[in-house]
């Protein structure tokens, strides 16, 4: 019974410690309220300053409370967010607690980069394949890994922020990536296709091939380039479909008419909400497509695009247009509403347009034409020329993006 009432007595004085502590350090909350609104809107604060767009970085932090403390917890994948974030909450309360992790983080480890191994990697807007599709990589794509909580937390090339499957890509440590960034390649050119098992396209297939995706070159093999994967395995992928990779660089030239020449060999494939590839795409999937076909990195979504390239003068109606340039559409800036860009194709000339609208197709501004697209007509807000504007922010050749140039 002493035994007992002296536990008792250890136990009610560790509780009036940690109170005393808590009143000392002015960690007290009112249980009746929403903790700490003040720290909550400052953090708020620092998002909007530093990851204004959830689609180019991760900003996840909460102010909680916890034993009568204020915490902020979270992640955000921007050092000088978390930084400016305790420093504004501390002016506030210098009780803060800290609990924030910055991206890539221990989940992660040694392996803090990624390759798409699969022709087409479906990406979520969540841990979960119920979550909105966001976007896809291309098989050879690299991306940057940033948390693992089942799923993986990656950013690609263009700057978009998603989640992927583990068995959709391949995790590498800085050395094995640099060997798989510095190997030659082959990029495959055709729509569709396949690699093989054995030089002989009816052989058995080892996968499917789409336009853009990049295979390390192992050797000449007659009609055939034998290539491997980055998880090891090898295919025969025919010449006739395919192209060193440096050598299709070097190739392009982006003119209107190539941009128009490519648009017009999509013509008709299914629009797919988050597509990217010649399987199906949306319609901010098919502009990207059609310039990652040129060896060129756009931005993922049209109100990100719009954002880039060279502005048009529409003041005079649509003389200055040229074929090739970004045509966007949607509400116009009013009185208490911004303007919201929904939608996005190319000018073909002529009054002509071609997007992603059910399937790829051409659509006219003109009233009296057969192919007439009256909202699109009518809510045509903005356009850009990407000619001209390459390796300006949110358009990247392939060639000088540092996740894809060879390092010495």
């Amino acid at each position: 019974m002493k035994i007992k009432t002296r536990y008792n007595r250890f136990q009610w004085a560790i509780k009036a410690l940690i109170l005393w502590m808590i009143i000392q350090t002015g960690c007290t909350h009112d249980g009746n309220r929403q903790p700490y609104p003040e720290l909550s809107a400052r953090a708020d604060s620092v998002r909007q300053r530093y990851v204004p767009d959830k689609r180019d970085d991760v900003f996840e932090i909460a102010v909680v409370e916890r034993d009568g403390c204020p915490v902020v917890k979270g992640v955000t994948s921007v050092a000088e967010a978390k930084t400016e974030t305790l420093r504004l909450l501390r002016e506030a309360n210098p009780a803060v607690v800290d609990s924030i992790r910055v991206l890539p983080d221990e989940t992660v480890g040694e392996q803090v980069y990624g390759v798409i191994n699969v022709s087409v990697a479906d990406a979520r807007m969540g841990a979960d394949y119920d979550a909105e599709m966001g976007t896809q990589w291309l098989l050879g794509a690299p991306v940057q890994i940033l948390q693992h909580a089942g799923w993986w937390r990656v950013k690609g090339a263009e700057g978009y922020v998603a989640w992927l499957m583990g068995s959709s890509f391949v995790r590498m440590d800085e050395e094995t990536f640099d060997q798989w960034r510095n190997a030659k390649k082959i990029v495959f050119t055709d729509i569709y296709g396949f690699g093989y098992e054995t030089p002989d396209e009816t052989g058995q297939h080892v996968a499917d091939l789409v336009a853009g995706n990049l295979l390390k070159y192992e050797s000449d093999a007659g009609r055939f380039y034998k290539t491997s994967y980055p998880d090891g395995r090898t295919a025969y992928v025919l010449k006739s479909q395919s192209k060193p990779f440096e050598e299709w660089l070097s190739s392009i030239r982006l003119t209107e008419e190539s941009i128009i020449r490519t648009a017009l060999t999509l013509k008709g494939i299914p629009y797919v909400w988050g597509g990217t590839s010649t399987k199906g795409m949306d319609c901010s999937g098919f502009t990207k497509t059609v310039l990652m076909m040129h060896g060129i990195i756009l931005r993922r979504d049209a109100s990100q695009q719009v954002k880039t390239g060279i502005p048009i003068d529409l003041s005079d109606g649509y003389g200055n247009l040229r074929p090739g340039d970004l045509m966007f559409f949607g509400k116009k800036a009013q009185e208490g509403r911004k303007e919201r860009i929904r939608h996005v194709g190319f000018y073909l000339g002529d009054n002509e347009f071609i997007h992603a609208i059910g399937y790829v197709r051409i659509n006219s501004l003109d009233p009296q034409k057969a192919n007439y697209d009256e909202q699109n007509t009518r809510e045509f807000v903005r356009a850009s020329r990407i000619i001209g504007a390459v390796d300006s922010p949110g358009i990247q050749s392939v060639g000088h993006h540092p996740l894809y140039q060879s390092q010495p």
